[in-house]
């Protein structure tokens, strides 16, 4: 049974708050695992070969375009600085992030060998994409915002330089 209809003046959020709006260009980067991630890697490709991408005032992502668009943060002033910039601070890293299998390894290393499964792929990805760099290394502006469940509460959890929570 479809649940009925939500009355006009029930609000669409729980803010309470006045509704802010930021005249700006953003983009959103949906999930979808490594497809996304290489959706997302042609999708910002094009958008660097046609000047776009320094008109971006913010970056949203979740799950699989959350790895291209943590990617780009943590390189944003060497792959906007010129179109061979963008490949080896962008492409590069993600196309030898999707021709690596990390989870066989990983699942089984952490079942047999010490250490966890978890802590075997932030291996993984420090040593394809990330090095020892962190939120801190994005830049100010565009504002990057990486998107999550918090699995305890439900809510939206969100990352970015500024700030961090639900």
């Amino acid at each position: 049974m479809p649940d009925a209809p939500r009355p006009a003046e029930t609000p669409m959020t729980t803010s309470g708050g006045e509704e802010k709006l930021e005249d700006c260009i953003a983009l959103c980067l949906s999930g979808g695992g490594y497809r996304a991630m290489l959706y997302h890697l042609g999708t910002l490709w094009y958008l660097s070969d046609v000047g776009y991408l320094p008109k971006l005032a913010r970056i949203s992502s979740v799950s699989g375009g959350s790895i291209t668009s943590g990617t780009l943060a943590v390189n944003w002033a060497k792959a906007t600085a010129s179109p061979q910039g963008f490949k080896d601070n962008l492409v590069t890293p993600i196309r030898r992030m999707a021709s690596t299998t990390i989870d066989k390894k990983s699942i089984l290393g952490g079942i047999f060998l010490p250490g966890s499964v978890s802590d075997r792929i932030i291996k993984n990805y420090k040593k394809l994409l990330f090095d020892d760099r962190t939120l801190q290394d994005f830049p100010d502006s565009p504002r990057f915002v990486i998107n999550a469940t918090n699995v305890q509460t439900g809510s939206l959890f969100r990352f970015s330089k500024p700030y961090i929570g639900d």
